[in-house]
């Protein structure tokens, strides 16, 4: 026996109402689930699916289905931050190391143009800052418009929108503003700001431009029900 349209429709259902809210898990939950019970069918022809279905389920644990959703979101956000890292350590190499070096060194004489420093380090965070919540909130607007569309909603765009955990990290930057205005500024301390702010200027960058596309494309293909918009 197959498990036919409709039953597929009520697995959905099941995991809708086991707190699974991202179809892209409910997916890979109903195939397991139609998988296992089409399995207990072989074995025992006479069982009805509402009792197949109680017994898979309980194959999940105390915990339900709770579980997998947590193993999928870490393996994504584990995805999302390996290939940011990959590519960020691409501009330590040649010959992308050339104009990363550049950009340091630039930012480090400017820098040492102005007296009142901590201003300049505010401006350029204040402006980072500006970037990094617009894209925030243009992702927020995209995937409600895309919820909107298809009734759906997936786990691999709430990754996304927190840059795969990285936001984080990130969030660290917004807050360098609140420095202290007595400090002094010596060679070593300008080098550092330096150094530490084009490389989060490149982490934002890669992870925006690069790893978002390449993740959303990735996984359009493996659900062809999401529409890139």
């Amino acid at each position: 026996m197959k498990v036919n349209q409709e039953q597929i429709e009520d697995l959905y259902t099941f995991t809708r109402k086991h707190f699974v809210e991202w179809y892209d898990v409910q997916t890979e939950l109903v195939d397991h689930l139609a998988n296992g019970i089409e399995e207990q069918w072989e074995q025992t022809p006479h069982l009805s699916f509402e009792e197949a279905l109680k017994i898979e389920f309980k194959k999940f644990g105390v915990f339900g289905f709770s579980e997998i959703v947590e193993k999928k979101t870490n393996a994504l956000e584990k995805y999302y931050r390996k290939e940011a890292w990959k590519l960020l350590k691409e501009y330590f190499k040649l010959p992308k190391i050339i104009a990363t070096s550049f950009s340091i060194w630039m930012l480090f004489k400017i820098l040492q143009l102005f007296n009142n420093k901590e201003y300049i380090v505010v401006f350029l965070m204040i402006g980072v800052a500006c970037v990094y919540f617009f894209y925030i909130l243009k992702e927020l607007k995209r995937i409600k418009k895309i919820n909107k569309q298809t009734g759906k909603k997936w786990l691999f765009e709430n990754v996304i929108a927190q840059l795969g955990g990285l936001i984080h990290f990130l969030n660290i930057g917004i807050y360098m503003p609140l420095i202290n205005f007595d400090r002094q500024w010596d060679t070593l301390a300008l080098l550092s700001f330096s150094t530490c702010f084009v490389v989060y200027i490149l982490l934002l960058f890669v992870s925006i431009k690069v790893v978002t596309p390449r993740l959303k494309e990735k996984l359009s293909k493996e659900h062809p029900e999401y529409k890139l918009l």
